[in-house]
């Protein structure tokens, strides 16, 4: 029975060995003193014994008798070797009684290297356990400005309250977000029975989704836990039987895809030609009795009180008029939680609606969960970029009409600071900024961009909005609103518009939905990632509105710049671009992708202020962050 157990790992073993081979890879397991050799490290620190996760043994402290094994700590040695005895008396103890003694492992960047217990190691894997006893000692890495370090960072303090390695993540602010899912913070304490838990289910989880997707690596499994915990709560999680949660792991299998945990979407600039298929040509010869298309508006405030809900409102009635009867829309205001959310959007399935626009960020979660379990359903969120596949996205490109109206402000100052007023530090915001001081910089270089944020909790410390030339509340009109909403000057009498943008929801809405009828929605369907367009004057869905009284050469100007963006001859951010801290950023004639102006987490050179880290905002911008938020909490 030994033997032949030692033949079948021996088997797997050899197999690993040539795989490794014949990709040119090494064969053996990694060397942690060859790895270190010439690095600088932050010193040492022994963590004590503890369960660790075999799958995170990846290789050996010291050279020593790293060739008797393959990569994955098969054996390699053939079956009459000391080494196979060793290894086949070391299989009948663990069979018997099991190992009691810890092995040694060093841990460094979440990963083990075994200083004593190889072969323990070997059988733990042979046998498929998921853990073992281990006394460990931490080398941590040196300081540096990089992605991983950050990650690294934020999984100490994870591990300092909760003493896992069991879930590992490829991006910072993922820990803080499992967290947040759970219902704990990242600093706060952790029983026991918490701590067990979230093994449990991170368990179960891990081995029905190794099954469902082949094997992959720890940071791929951790990312896919936290995307399905983002899709149904932990609390429903933890009561479900293994039956339960293999069906429900399995219903959104298109959302866990390694290609679809990447953290970017495809960023579709402008909307598709429409071209008229047969069935639509003979539509207009013979009448169709084909059903009106029901679609749904979920609004998390109302029309009265917010600007944002009023011009969506006005979107969707504008859809109503131009599409008549090839449509059937309703809307619903002050869905603000999320079991309002999932119960209004299962009466609409229920009642037959094909689309469901939700149409801020805080109902993307009930949007997404539905949109998993009716895939014939389509669902959008008018957000800037969410990594999901099954719930699109859309948002206009704002950035471009603040640059216009940075235009306008550079001409009419006299070379005075600026005051902006921005709203949330979230994905675009940072880039609106950005476009708007390039078009100040553009007229008047020597004009200073002073930012206010409006989301910073009171008392801390900002800037007054006491300019002579002042850009506020996103310098969007919603009309109606006697508050002051885009560009102003400042005057004795009061304030004194100069311009403004518009974005009209109305044609977004009606392109998609045009979209949806005539087939064309489904030609991206074939990537495996997220999907967002992001449309802006090139897809008429932006105005620029100037004053009556504005100078008419500077509105000639401005009009003139519309074109050029319009037409894609010009682009507010082609070139180098310098910022606060005096790095360049970008090439000369080289456009930055859709991605890197959407993540923009620096601010141009000409900008006064800073972008505010999550704990100086409000709580209602505190929860808006963690969904969207462009920059990390520092440790």
């Amino acid at each position: 029975m030994l033997r032949e157990d030692y033949r079948k790992a021996h088997k797997t073993g050899s197999m690993q060995y040539k795989k490794a081979v014949s990709r040119g890879d090494d064969p053996y397991p990694p060397v942690l003193d060859e790895m270190l050799e010439g690095e600088k490290t932050a010193g040492e620190s022994k963590l004590g014994v503890q369960e660790i996760p075999v799958s995170l043994i990846v290789g050996t402290k010291n050279k020593g008798r790293q060739n008797s094994f393959s990569r994955d700590f098969f054996p390699l040695l053939e079956e009459e070797t000391e080494f196979a005895a060793k290894w086949m008396n070391l299989l009948k103890i663990q069979m018997e009684e099991g190992f009691r003694d810890p092995i040694a492992v060093y841990e460094y960047r979440n990963r083990f290297y075994v200083l004593e217990g190889n072969k323990r190691v070997s059988i733990t894997k042979y046998m498929g356990m998921p853990s073992i006893l281990a006394s460990v000692t931490r080398i941590l890495p040196e300081k540096e400005n990089t992605v991983e370090y950050r990650n690294y960072l934020e999984f100490l303090r994870y591990y300092g309250q909760t003493g896992m390695y069991d879930i590992l993540f490829s991006r910072p602010g993922s820990y803080e977000q499992l967290c947040r899912e759970v219902g704990k913070t990242l600093d706060g304490s952790w029983s026991t029975e918490e701590i067990q838990d979230l093994k449990s289910v991170f368990y179960q989880f891990s081995r029905i989704y190794s099954e469902i997707s082949g094997e992959q690596d720890p940071e791929t499994v951790g990312d896919a836990f936290l995307r399905y915990l983002t899709i149904f709560p932990y609390e429903q999680i933890r009561s479900q039987s293994t039956k339960e949660l293999d069906k429900e792991v399995k219903t959104i299998q298109k959302e866990l895809e390694p290609g679809t945990l990447q953290k970017r979407s495809v960023h579709v600039m402008e909307p598709e030609e429409k071209t008229s298929t047969p069935a639509a040509l003979l539509s207009k010869v013979i009448p169709t009795t084909k059903k009106a298309l029901k679609a749904a508006f979920l609004y998390d405030r109302n029309a009265e009180d917010s600007e944002w809900t009023y011009s969506h409102e006005i979107g969707r009635k504008y859809v109503q008029s131009h599409m008549g009867d090839a449509v059937q829309t309703a809307s619903f205001q002050d869905v603000n939680t999320e079991k309002l959310a999932e119960e209004r959007i299962e009466a609409l399935i229920k009642e037959g609606y094909q689309v469901i626009f939700t149409t801020s960020p805080r109902l993307m979660k009930p949007a997404l969960k539905f949109a998993v379990r009716y895939p014939e359903v389509h669902f959008l969120n008018c957000s800037l970029d969410f990594p999901y596949k099954t719930v699109r996205t859309y948002y206009a490109r704002l950035y471009e009409a603040r640059f216009l109206l940075g235009l306008i402000a550079g001409i009419m100052c006299r070379g005075e600071t600026i005051g902006y007023e921005a709203d949330y530090p979230i994905y675009g915001t940072t880039a609106n900024i950005n476009a708007f001081a390039l078009g100040v910089q553009m007229v008047c270089p020597q004009a200073k961009v002073r930012l206010h944020w409006s989301s910073v909790r009171d008392g801390e410390e900002q800037p007054e909005m006491d300019e002579r030339i002042v850009i506020v509340r996103n310098a969007m009109s919603t009309r109606g609103y006697d508050r002051p909403y885009g560009l102003f000057l400042r005057q004795e009498a009061g304030w004194s518009e100069l311009a403004t943008a518009e974005i009209h929801w109305g044609k977004f809405y009606r392109n998609i939905l045009e979209s949806i009828n005539e087939g064309t929605w489904k030609k991206l369907e074939k990537t495996s990632q997220a999907v967002n367009y992001w449309w802006g004057f090139s897809a008429d869905v932006l105005d620029l509105i100037c004053a009556p009284d504005l100078p008419e050469g500077t509105k000639k100007l401005a009009e003139e710049f519309v074109h050029f963006l319009t037409w894609g001859v010009y682009h507010p951010f082609r070139g180098v671009l310098v910022d606060q801290n005096g790095v360049c950023h970008g090439n000369k004639d080289q456009i930055p992708d859709a991605q890197e102006i959407a993540t923009m987490d620096w601010l141009l050179e000409n900008v006064e202020g800073e972008i505010p880290v999550k704990s100086k905002l409000s709580d209602p911008a505190q929860e808006l962050v963690s969904l969207q938020g462009i920059l990390e909490e520092t440790p």
